[in-house]
Formats: structure tokens, C-alpha cells, sequence
């Protein structure tokens, strides 16, 4: 039998389990998280209409609201698996597109610890593209022009959260063009932040008596510069994708180069603890050639620069706590306005992706509780972010870093030399692969299996090297 205070439900609590009706819903921000976010919606609802700040190319060409646009960015296996979920064939799409398919088992050059990477010589299932981000949210977009419910309103901003008198449920949002023509309101049964790092929602909540969410940043002060190259006509290369890896503590350089569409090569050099790469000519080839491996400034030196010199330094691990606060019924925020991570670990498109498929899971649900949503995307967000800043952390310059303690300082020398291993290992080279995509959980680089096998190749190794 129930008892009495089973029983009593406070107004408060019926309102938030209440059936939340999906008509007319709002995604704020166009980019990757926003552009699937209404992909998502679109299965549940008759109206979804997305707000951008930018006049939309009708070409894949950079946009002033993503600055980041012209740095490189990394689309992982499980990023790219979701999107044939929401988007079938679009692989054929982006390859059509001119976007390059990569097996990251033989095309991903690594070298890290002074040695290259062993690559595998079969085919692999670890396949994903590798190609502007202009591109594939240019693709993205035509994908979404197929639903009749989906539109975009562009050049528009959102400044504000419309709610009920009580101030309990989020009716809208208010606008304002960006064009001169003035501020109108436009209503919603749910509104979606995807506005990315510049998210104003914090202030919103502010603004109606709530109580913004609490903020993690752990900075590394991580600094980028990008150019694009046409390489020499009769040059060949087996990679895709190279990356020249940093090693904290005291290494903080990096050099990732990758092949995209147009038969461009795009060339990012980055810097950790402020120790950004200079953005003229010969500063930029001297910090190549200072790289940890030749093979970076080897290449550049000879290709025909075909864009300025980009810097991007919003690199900074942000965290925004909304599972610890009161939401309103009828807003939820996803993707970088929730959980921005440094760019260097390539994990920030697929996160948006796996985001939006939190989203989904929350919608399958009758019952729409926004504090659910929110606890639900902070539990799919939290191993990814524990990624990012313990390596962000390894570099003593890094503000908010966590002190690494003695089990820290163990699971280090462990991957390290999990990742020593991964070279003379082709198991522990896919397993490596596999998690590095998010297809596998990183616990399982722990499993006594494994352990035994990272031992093992290790003794192996140590072996073989006296007998030289």
C-alpha cells in the first residue's frame, strides 16, 4: 500500500511529468549539432524551424559565424555511422561531393613516443571521410531540404526565452534580425540550444529567475594556425590523414595534415601552453620544421599555398552543468553550448552526433522531462570530457587541470605504453582504433585481456632488442 507522501504530488512535479504535445519546436544555431538536432526532430514533429545567424552559402564555403570552419575537423567512425542513421546514403553524397573515404587502419599515419605508426595492410570496417567542414554541413543541409517540415530562418539571432506568466514552461524564443528588421517572437513547444560555445542560454535562464548552470573550463591555452596547399603534381602519399603528435609535458607541438576534396591538402601546426605557431610565411615553415618528425615541413615546403594563414585559439574545455539546475519544460541545449572540448582530439563533431541521438532517445519517451534530458546528455558526455582534460591536464601550463594522483600516473605509464605496443600489436592497433572512434569503451583497454597482452608484447619487444 502506498503511502501518503507516495501519493501527494506537488503541482510542480505533475507539471513536469506532463505530456509535452510537439507541434511547433525551435533549433537555435545551424551548425552540425543544430542541423541534426532538426534532423531528429523532424520525426516527431510538424514544424521545426532553425535559427541562424549567417546568410547560408548555397556552396560549401566557410560562413563568419563559424570561424573554426577553416581549421581542420575530424569525422569519427561512430560520428559518421550515425549520420548513415539519419541520412541513408549520404557517404555516396560526400564522396560525390569530392570528400575522401579513409580507413583509418591504413590511412591514419601517427607518430607519436619518436616512431611512426604500423600500419595495417588489409582493409578495415574503421571508415569514415575526411574533408572540409564546409562540405559536409553543405551536404548535411541539402539532406534536411528533403523534409517539407524543416526551415531555416537566416540572419536572425535569438535573444531571449518567451515563457508562461508562471514562468515554468518556455513558449518561444524572441528574435532579432540582423538586417534591420526589428525583433519579433516566435513561438515553440520546445526550444533547442545549439548554439555552440557563444551560447547565451546561461543568461536566458538568468533572465526568468532561474539559476544559470555552474561551469567546468579546463584550459590548455591550445593555439592553432591552418593553411590550405595544392601539392605538386606528381605527389603521392599513402596517408590521409597524418598527424605529428604532441607528448606532454614538455613537447607541446603538433602537425596534423590532411587530404581533402579539390585535391587540397589542409596543414594545421598548434601549440600548447601558448606556444602558438607564428602566422607569417617563414614563421609558419620554421614551427613545421621544429616538428618532432620532418615529414610535416617536408611536404608544405614544396606545395603551392592556396589560402591566407588562419589562427583559431577558443580551444578551451567548457562544461556547462545544466543536469545540476531547475530547467524550464520545453528548452533543452546539446552540443558545444553544453560540453565544448579541445579541438585537438577530433571528438567534438561526433559528440554533436551522439547528442542528437540522446535527443532521440528523450523524444521515444512520452513523457518529456527536461531535467531527465539533460541528466541523460551529461552521462553520454562525461567520459569524453574525462578524455580531453586528463590529456589536457598532462600539460603543467593547462589552467584548471586536475593534479594527477598516483592511480593517474599509472593508467599514463599504462597507455603510454599500450600505445608503444599498438606499433608491434595489430589487436591492440585495432582495439587502439576502435576506442580512439568511440566503437568500443575505453574501460576496455583495461580488461585483464588486454593488460596481459600490453604485458606480454612489451616483454616481447624488450626481448627482441637485446638480441640486436
Amino acid at each position: 500500500m502506498l503511502s501518503s507522501a507516495e501519493i501527494i504530488v506537488s503541482f510542480a512535479e505533475l507539471n513536469a511529468i506532463a505530456v509535452m504535445k510537439l507541434e511547433k519546436t525551435v533549433v537555435i544555431g545551424g551548425s552540425i549539432a543544430g542541423l541534426l538536432a532538426a534532423r531528429v526532430l523532424a520525426e516527431y514533429c510538424d514544424s521545426v524551424t532553425i535559427i541562424e545567424r549567417d546568410k547560408l552559402p548555397l556552396q560549401p564555403h566557410n560562413r563568419k559565424g563559424v570561424p573554426q570552419s577553416v581549421q581542420p575537423h575530424v569525422l569519427l567512425v561512430r560520428g559518421y555511422r550515425i549520420l548513415e542513421e539519419l541520412f541513408p546514403g549520404i557517404g555516396s553524397q560526400l564522396s560525390a561531393a569530392g570528400a575522401l573515404t579513409i580507413d583509418w587502419l591504413r590511412e591514419f599515419y601517427l607518430f607519436a613516443q619518436g616512431q611512426w605508426s604500423n600500419n595495417a595492410v588489409a582493409p578495415s570496417e574503421i571508415i569514415s571521410f575526411t574533408c572540409s567542414r564546409p562540405l559536409l554541413e553543405w551536404t548535411i543541409r541539402k539532406r534536411l531540404a528533403e523534409f517539407s517540415q524543416i526551415k531555416f530562418i537566416e540572419q536572425h539571432r535569438a535573444i531571449a526565452l518567451l515563457t508562461n506568466s508562471h514562468k515554468t514552461q518556455v513558449t518561444g524564443i524572441k528574435l532579432q534580425s540582423l538586417t534591420g528588421d526589428g525583433i519579433k517572437d516566435l513561438a515553440a513547444s520546445l526550444v533547442v540550444d545549439a548554439s555552440g560555445r557563444s551560447s547565451h542560454a546561461p543568461q536566458w535562464l538568468e533572465d526568468i529567475g532561474l539559476t544559470p548552470p555552474p561551469e567546468t573550463i579546463v584550459n590548455p591555452f591550445l593555439g592553432y594556425a591552418t593553411r590550405r596547399y595544392k601539392p605538386p603534381e606528381d605527389f603521392t602519399a599513402g596517408w590521409k590523414v597524418m598527424l605529428i603528435s604532441q607528448e606532454a609535458p614538455q613537447n607541446t607541438r603538433l602537425g596534423y595534415l590532411a587530404k581533402i576534396e579539390g585535391g587540397e591538402l589542409i596543414a594545421t601546426l598548434g601549440g600548447y601552453g601558448r606556444d602558438f605557431p607564428p602566422l607569417d610565411e617563414q614563421g609558419f615553415l620554421a614551427f613545421a620544421r621544429s616538428l618532432s618528425s620532418s615529414c610535416f615541413y617536408e611536404i608544405i615546403k614544396d606545395a603551392e599555398p592556396v589560402s591566407p594563414i588562419y589562427a583559431h585559439r577558443a580551444t578551451a574545455n567548457r562544461l556547462r552543468h545544466y543536469e545540476q539546475v531547475q530547467m524550464p519544460k520545453g528548452f533543452v541545449a546539446l552540443g558545444d553550448a553544453v560540453c565544448a572540448l579541445c579541438p585537438v582530439y577530433g571528438q567534438g563533431m561526433t559528440v554533436s552526433a551522439l547528442s542528437a541521438m540522446v535527443l532521440k532517445d528523450w523524444l521515444n519517451n512520452s513523457q518529456l522531462v527536461t531535467s531527465r534530458f539533460q541528466k541523460n546528455l551529461a552521462k553520454s558526455n562525461a567520459l569524453h570530457w574525462i578524455l580531453a582534460t586528463g590529456q589536457d591536464s598532462r600539460f603543467p601550463t593547462t589552467a584548471g587541470r586536475k593534479q594527477p594522483n598516483r592511480l593517474n600516473k599509472l593508467l599514463a605509464g599504462y597507455n603510454q605504453k599500450l600505445m608503444q605496443m599498438s606499433n608491434v600489436d595489430t589487436d591492440l592497433r585495432t582495439l587502439f582504433a576502435e576506442v580512439s572512434h568511440f566503437l568500443k569503451s575505453p574501460l576496455t583497454f583495461y580488461h585483464p585481456q588486454v593488460i596481459l597482452r600490453v604485458i606480454r608484447s612489451s616483454k616481447q619487444k624488450i626481448k627482441e632488442s637485446k638480441n640486436l
